[in-house]
């Protein structure tokens, strides 16, 4: 028992603050006994937090209610940054779980941030997305330059092809 042993409690209170419900069904759990309980806890993955919502049914609109947000808009807003937050402090090797609780509080201001988080592999059209909400102002005027710079050499290649041909008309 270590700090990642609190952090995996951590990840089960972030885990049930997103859904609303418990990283496992407590209901089966209870079903199944003390040493199965045990075992599945240790040997199984739960469901990501966005998954989890897809099986509550009724449930959900609850706890959308409760949220003032659509069902759907709730999932779209777990899936991704937080499901891999969520998995991380869950995580069953402890080695890859997060060292420390202002680690996991650190990717969480991450998120909040739109900045990349430690718990997402990273990948170039992740780190991209990232980029591209925190920067949204810039990338506009990139884009709008850009494409003024792509319609003037359009033009100015139209405009050096007729002075072309009425040159050949010339001569």
């Amino acid at each position: 028992i270590d700090t990642r042993s609190d952090v995996y409690s951590l990840g089960v209170l972030l885990y049930e603050l997103l859904v609303g419900a418990t990283p496992f069904d407590a209901e089966d759990l209870r079903r199944r006994g003390y040493e199965e309980t045990c075992r599945v806890i240790r040997e199984s993955d739960p469901p990501t937090p966005s998954k989890r919502l897809s099986t509550l049914g009724d449930a959900l609109g609850g706890i959308s209610k409760r949220r003032h947000v659509e069902p759907d808009t709730l999932r779209k807003l777990i899936r991704g940054d937080l499901d891999w937050i969520a998995m991380k402090a869950l995580e069953k090797d402890r080695t890859r779980r997060y060292a420390t609780a202002n680690a996991l509080a650190a990717d969480i201001d991450r998120h909040l941030n739109d900045e990349q988080v430690q718990a997402h592999p990273p990948s170039l059209s992740y780190r991209f997305r990232k980029f591209a909400r925190r920067n949204i102002a810039m990338l506009a005027a990139a884009c709008v330059i850009g494409l003024a710079l792509i319609c003037g050499l359009g033009l100015a290649y139209i405009g050096f092809v007729q002075q072309r041909n009425l040159a050949r008309e010339l001569n």
